[in-house]
């Protein structure tokens, strides 16, 4: 696995966080493995959105991501 500083995943590609991450939304831990949604650009900055399933979905750094091979 590699970190993600460039994004060129797909939609529906699966990902791992490389680290614990607490919900922006809720405060509670995400899991670590989630679902490939989206990138987007926000005042300059690469965000990439994440589904995790029943925790939902998540804005992630692309350094807090890995790419999981299948």
């Amino acid at each position: 696995m590699s970190h993600r500083t460039d994004v060129n995943m797909r939609p529906g590609d699966r990902l791992k966080t490389s680290r614990p991450i607490r919900s922006k939304k809720t405060g509670t831990l995400l899991p670590r493995e989630g679902t490939f949604v989206r990138a987007v650009e926000s005042l300059g900055r690469k965000l990439i959105l994440v589904n995790f399933g029943t925790a939902g979905d998540e804005y992630l750094f692309p350094e807090e991501i890995l790419a999981e091979r299948v």
